[in-house]
């Protein structure tokens, strides 16, 4: 799967989740998901976690955004819609 696929789909579940809670944002590869200036609160977060996981099952590829290896990472991969794609198809690629 493409790197610009992955972030298509990021977008689109930040999108949905947001305007189910009636915010409605621009959602960019630099929106900001964790930590200062996010878009989502933890609760969020966990929802986005758990729906993009659901979601890249759906299309045949298990992915595990809570892991030990994301967890463990200096830098977090949910600073940004980019940082996580870069992240999920890091994962794809070791599959």
């Amino acid at each position: 799967m493409e790197l610009e696929e992955i972030q298509r789909i990021i977008k689109t579940v930040v999108k949905d989740y947001l305007e189910a809670q009636d915010n409605y944002l621009d959602i960019t590869s630099e929106t900001v998901l964790f930590g200062d200036n996010t878009v989502l609160d933890s609760i969020g977060l966990v929802n986005i976690v758990i729906d993009l996981e659901s979601t890249f099952l759906d299309k045949g590829y298990e992915i595990s955004l809570t892991s030990d290896v994301a967890m463990s990472r200096r830098q977090s991969p949910f600073r940004n819609i980019s940082t996580l794609a870069d992240f999920i198809y890091e994962q794809l690629n070791e599959q």
